[in-house]
């Protein structure tokens, strides 16, 4: 099961970091593990970075985009998509801050239908994977 983070980078720290995603998944990751006593630190830092989602935005996006496959359902912010012929299990989370991809496959269909949008950045904390979601989908 992969759990990707998806975080809506602010267009100066895109610029910055476009050419060299590593600090910026570096900064991500020390964010993401931060002390709890460090709260505040980690809060004002992720607030720099990242811009933050309208919720209402991606769930309608996602829901116009997926409303025909017979595999996807919704219910309030999370979307699934469950088809056992693939056989994928995808579960997306829309946050205001980032968004929660749950996935058995390496890369989800959630992915492609989110690459419309700019400035995307895919962390994958556990397995050490980041990248660009406008790369990916032209690779």
């Amino acid at each position: 099961m992969r759990t990707f983070y998806i975080f809506n980078i602010n267009k100066n720290f895109y610029n910055l970091m476009k050419n060299n995603p590593y600090h910026l998944y570096k900064t991500m990751e020390d964010i993401h593990s931060f002390d709890t006593n460090d709260v505040s630190v980690a809060y004002d830092l992720f607030m720099q970075i990242v811009s933050p989602f309208d919720k209402s935005k991606i769930n309608n996006l996602i829901f116009n985009e997926c409303k025909d496959n017979d595999f996807y359902s919704k219910f309030h912010n999370i979307h699934r998509i469950q088809n056992r012929y693939i056989p994928e299990d995808s579960c997306l989370v829309v946050n205001k801050a980032f968004l929660l991809l749950e996935s058995n496959v390496l890369n989800p269909g959630f992915l492609t239908k989110l690459s419309s949008m700019k400035n995307l950045f895919v962390c994958d904390f556990k397995n050490k994977d980041y990248f660009w979601l406008n790369e990916l989908v032209r690779l």
